[in-house]
C-alpha cells in the first residue's frame, strides 16, 4: 500500500532495532501502527509464556490496565448523548448513598482525576489482597476509608476510585451491567471480536501470562481477580482489536457524535488546562496533537496513542511490569521516526 511505502524505511529500521530490544526468550510486546486506517506495521516479540517458549502472536490476549479508562469515557459519553446523564451532573443525584457531600463532585470531575476523592490503589489491604474477587460496592467502600485528598477541581491527581464509582452510575442509568453494555455499544459494533471486560462473575480468561521483571530475573505476576480492576481497568484485548478502536476513534465511525470530548481537556477551578479529558490524555510531539492512554500494572505495560492530524495510531501492547524499555518510551521513538 502507498502509505506503507512512505514508512518503509523508518519500519524497517524500527523492527530491527525491535528484535534487538525484545528477546525471544523474554516476556512479550505486541505493537500494531496504522495509517489513514490500515495496518502498515504489526510485529509480536518474545513470549506468551516464558516456561514453555509460547511465542507471543496475534491470537494472544492480554490486559491493557488503565487502556481500559478511555472506553468507560466512551461509555459515558454514549449515555450523554442518549440523554440519561450529564457530564456536569452532581455524583449524588445519581448515588445519593456515596458518603460525600451533595452538589461537590461532577461527572466530569470524576472521570478527569479532578474529583478529590480517595485513591483506592492506595488503601493497603485492597493492594494486598487483589486475589480476592470483589462487586463494585466492596470497591468503592474500600476507598472511602481513606480521607477526601482536596477540594473537587482543585487540581489534578489520578484517582482509579472515579472510574470504579462511574461503572455503578452506568449501570444504574443504563440498566445493563457495564460489560454487556461496553458489548453492545462499542466492541460488538467496531468488530472488536475478541476484548471483553471483567467483573465479578467473569475473570481473565485465556490471556497471555504476566510477568515481572527486573535486571536480574523474571517472574509471574501474582494472581489478580480482575473484577478490582473493573471501570478503570478491567478490559482485556490484544493489539489488532485496539486498531478497529483507534481507527474509530480517528474517524468517528460507530461513535456518539460528541466522541471528541473524550480528550477535550477539562479545566481546573483557575482555569489552568489538566491536560486530560474523559479517558484520553492530551499531548504534543514536535507540534503534533495526540491523545493517548498508558496502561501500567502487575504485569501490564501498554499505551494507545493517535495522531489526529497524520491519522496514525500506535498500539503496544506488553505482559510485563517495567520492562527496561516501557511502552511509552518506544511510543515516542516511534512517533520520532514517523511524525515530522
Amino acid at each position: 500500500m502507498a502509505q506503507e511505502n512512505i514508512y518503509q524505511k523508518a519500519l524497517d529500521s524500527l523492527n530491527i532495532f525491535l528484535e534487538e530490544q525484545l528477546l525471544d526468550n523474554e516476556p512479550g510486546a505486541a505493537l500494531v501502527i496504522s495509517h489513514q486506517g490500515h495496518i502498515i506495521f504489526e510485529e509480536y516479540y518474545g513470549t506468551a509464556n516464558v516456561l514453555s517458549k509460547e511465542r507471543l502472536s496475534a491470537e494472544h490476549l492480554m490486559g491493557i490496565a488503565s487502556m481500559s479508562k478511555q472506553f468507560e469515557g466512551m461509555a459515558v459519553l454514549i449515555l450523554v448523548e442518549q440523554g440519561k446523564l450529564g457530564l456536569k451532573d452532581d455524583i449524588k443525584s445519581h448515588l445519593p448513598e456515596l458518603p460525600i457531600e451533595e452538589g461537590r463532585i461532577s461527572i466530569s470531575q470524576l472521570l478527569s482525576h479532578t474529583s478529590g476523592l480517595p485513591e483506592l490503589t492506595q488503601d493497603i489491604h485492597f493492594m494486598h489482597h487483589l486475589d480476592k474477587k470483589r462487586s463494585v460496592q466492596e470497591i468503592i467502600d474500600l476507598a472511602f476509608i481513606q480521607d477526601i485528598r482536596h477540594e473537587p477541581g482543585e487540581r489534578y491527581q489520578y484517582c482509579n476510585t472515579g472510574y470504579t464509582i462511574m461503572e455503578k452510575v452506568i449501570e444504574k442509568v443504563s440498566g445493563m451491567s457495564y460489560a454487556t453494555f461496553l458489548k453492545k455499544h462499542l466492541f460488538e459494533p467496531l468488530q472488536m471480536k475478541h476484548t471483553y471486560c471483567c467483573d465479578l462473575e467473569h475473570d481473565a480468561q485465556n490471556i497471555a501470562d504476566r510477568y515481572l521483571q527486573d535486571s536480574t530475573s523474571i517472574q509471574l505476576a501474582e494472581y489478580i481477580h480482575f473484577s478490582n480492576l473493573i471501570g478503570g481497568g478491567g478490559i482485556i484485548s490484544n493489539a489488532r482489536d485496539m486498531h478497529q478502536w483507534n481507527n474509530a476513534l480517528l474517524n468517528g465511525h460507530h461513535l456518539p457524535k460528541n466522541y471528541q470530548k473524550l480528550w477535550e481537556p477539562i479545566l481546573l477551578n483557575n482555569g489552568t488546562s489538566t491536560n486530560y479529558g474523559l479517558g484520553m490524555g492530551i499531548s504534543s510531539h514536535q507540534g503534533h496533537p495526540f491523545y493517548y492512554h498508558p496502561g501500567m500494572g502487575s504485569g501490564m505495560n501498554s499505551i494507545n496513542l493517535i495522531f489526529p492530524e497524520q491519522q496514525m495510531g500506535i498500539v503496544i501492547i506488553r505482559n510485563v511490569s517495567n520492562p527496561s524499555l516501557s511502552s511509552v518510551q518506544l511510543a515516542m521513538m516511534i512517533a520520532d521516526l514517523l511524525i515530522e
